[in-house]
């Protein structure tokens, strides 16, 4: 188990604090280190607010976790609650911090990228300092440069990768070898696939069709493949108005058009990837990560979920997804405990843990050579194909414009997969939004 380095520091605003320097009580469990009210409680442990997005079976690992670390310690005792979907986390922070109000720390954000808007209220702790300590657990040297560009913004880091996971095309291996299929590698092999698949109550394919970052997030790795950028290499001027950004989006659009792939949005608050029409049988293949393995095996059996590496349209491609952890402004007691709770839940054995329990991928270059998690691939080597993308992974870029040009990604996005836009009509707009977006941050 983790343990505690005593003698660890935090430093903030030129001070330096011992970390069971301060113990501070919350006046209720809904505010946390940013809210007004505090007050001294010298008697007792320093309470830790801590939200989360996690729900449904991997609630059950990460009350354990937490109180496994609130039993290996005195000084701090961490709580958890609940900060609802990813995509709506950033507008309930920014309103939680507006009002001095929110938690000591977020774990697990999904959409990472969008912290931009939160550091500019000078409500996010700066890392450098955390992770540059020879005292400290978790370092720089814990994570890979690409990781922890992840939460790297204008050179300041901010948030650390808690959490990875990337996607790929998971299948009914059933349904294939009934149609004597062989596992796609193309997407031009899987649109041959997707309409051997298709019946009258069946499509071969649910494609990402919605709102939100998802779409884009799966989008930006067909442009990759494509042989497309998104921005140019100085980040000031979009690049997907290109005809690879065209070619990205219309092997999707075609898919839908020629009704080999599901012609609506299945998308709902608790399923955002159509998992379910896997579950159902209303599809033969979907796009999602290794996080969803465990409930379709329960709902198909495991002999019958095939993972295969994501489908390729010029190169192979493949879009980083991390949920990153950071710490909010407090009393030096509070942001002291949210390090400590945050190195805690980074530690390799724990991490390992969280991972084989979640489904996501270690971000801990250390977690991944634990016996515990070795063991868990060599158990199911479909994990495999998860981690094997990450070798040639790129992430989204950290700039405080990605939200806007997400927006502007998404929405016409969906206008061409459900057929109300061309595929160049889609991609010329939402380049001249993005644009706008980008010129409204320079």
């Amino acid at each position: 188990m983790y343990q505690r380095n005593s003698s660890s520091t935090i430093r903030h605003r030129g001070t330096v604090a011992a970390l069971a320097s301060l113990t501070l009580a919350l006046t209720a469990c809904s505010t946390g280190g940013i809210a007004e009210g505090n007050t001294e409680d010298e008697g007792g442990p320093t309470p830790i607010l801590v939200w989360t997005g996690v729900k449904g079976e991997a609630e059950a690992k990460l009350a354990e976790l937490v109180e496994q670390y609130n039993s290996s310690q005195d000084d701090y005792v961490v709580e958890t609650q609940f900060s609802g979907p990813g995509d709506q986390l950033t507008a309930k922070l920014l309103n939680a911090v507006q009002n001095e109000q929110g938690p000591n720390m977020q774990l697990g954000d999904s959409t990472p990228q969008m912290l931009a808007q939160v550091i500019e209220t000078g409500k996010v702790l700066p890392l450098d300092d955390l992770i540059d300590d020879p005292e400290a657990e978790i370092s720089r040297d814990s994570f890979t440069e690409g990781m922890l560009e992840t939460g790297t913004f204008d050179g300041t880091v901010y948030s650390l990768p808690t959490e990875a996971g990337d996607y790929a095309l998971v299948y009914n291996k059933e349904m294939f070898e009934e149609a004597g299929l062989e596992v796609p590698t193309t997407w031009d092999d899987v649109a041959e696939a997707a309409e051997a698949l298709t019946t009258d109550d069946r499509y071969g394919i649910y494609l990402p069709i919605g709102t939100g970052e998802w779409p884009v997030f799966t989008w930006e790795t067909m442009l990759w493949s494509a042989g497309g950028e998104l921005l140019n290499e100085e980040g000031t001027e979009v690049a997907f108005n290109s005809p690879e950004g065209v070619t990205a989006l219309k092997t999707w659009t075609d898919l839908v058009d020629s009704g080999v792939a599901y012609p609506s949005s299945l998308q709902t608050d608790a399923d955002g990837q159509g998992i379910a029409s896997l579950q159902t049988g209303q599809v033969s293949m979907v796009i999602t990560g290794a996080y969803n393995l465990g409930i379709l095996d329960e709902a198909l059996g495991a002999e019958n979920v095939g993972v295969a590496t994501f489908p390729e349209i010029e190169v192979p491609a493949m879009n980083t997804g991390t949920n990153n952890s950071y710490i909010l402004d407090g009393t030096d007691a509070e942001e002291a405990g949210a390090w400590d709770f945050l190195q805690y839940f980074l530690s390799p054995d724990v991490q390992a843990e969280w991972c084989i329990a979640s489904g996501y991928l270690p971000t801990n270059i250390e977690t991944a050579q634990t016996e515990t998690f070795t063991s868990f691939v060599d158990e199911d080597p479909r994990v495999q194909v998860f981690v094997d993308e990450l070798e040639y992974a790129r992430a989204r870029p950290s700039i405080l414009a990605y939200s806007g040009i997400s927006a502007a990604l998404s929405t016409e996005i969906e206008k061409a997969m459900l057929g109300k836009s061309t595929p160049e009509e889609a991609i010329e707009t939402a380049a001249k939004n993005a644009q706008a977006a980008l010129d409204e941050q320079q």
